[in-house]
């Protein structure tokens, strides 16, 4: 048990690093940030609230990663997210939505859109291990 809790918690501090980094990166570079989110395939009207809720919901769900008590619900909320926007990377690999630039921040904007997928890929299978090798410790504790 021991070891499932503490890779539970190397997976959330994955979360925390990635998703801290990504909303600070946006915002350090916020004129770039925006630039991008206009040439995404969002209606106009959201872009408000996508441009200032990405960032703020990763740092919200890192706040939820950082508190013991909201953990679980932390990670079932970040690969939750993690598997919305690898959704999306597929999408755009397979040109649904034409030519689009990464919005992502930091040196993370550099990846292509394989390597996004990788990348999402990893966070989604190492976030569904953990939820389920948490889950079965929460079983037996009962």
């Amino acid at each position: 048990m021991k070891t499932r809790t503490l890779f539970f918690n190397a997976v959330c501090l994955l979360f925390i690093t990635m998703f801290v980094y990504a909303a600070v990166s946006k915002w350090m570079e916020f004129n770039v940030f925006v630039s991008q989110m206009h040439k995404q395939p969002f209606p106009h009207q959201v872009l408000p609230l996508l441009v200032w809720g990405i960032p703020f919901t990763e740092l919200c769900v890192s706040l939820l990663l950082m508190l013991e008590k909201t953990r679980f619900i932390g990670l079932k909320i970040a690969t939750g997210m993690m598997i919305l926007f690898t959704g999306y990377i597929i999408l755009v690999e397979l040109r649904y939505f034409g030519e689009i630039p990464c919005s992502c921040g930091g040196a993370i904007v550099q990846f292509t859109w394989v390597q996004h997928l990788y990348f999402n890929l990893f966070f989604v299978s190492v976030g569904i291990i953990a939820l389920l090798l948490i889950r079965k410790i929460k079983t037996f504790s009962r």
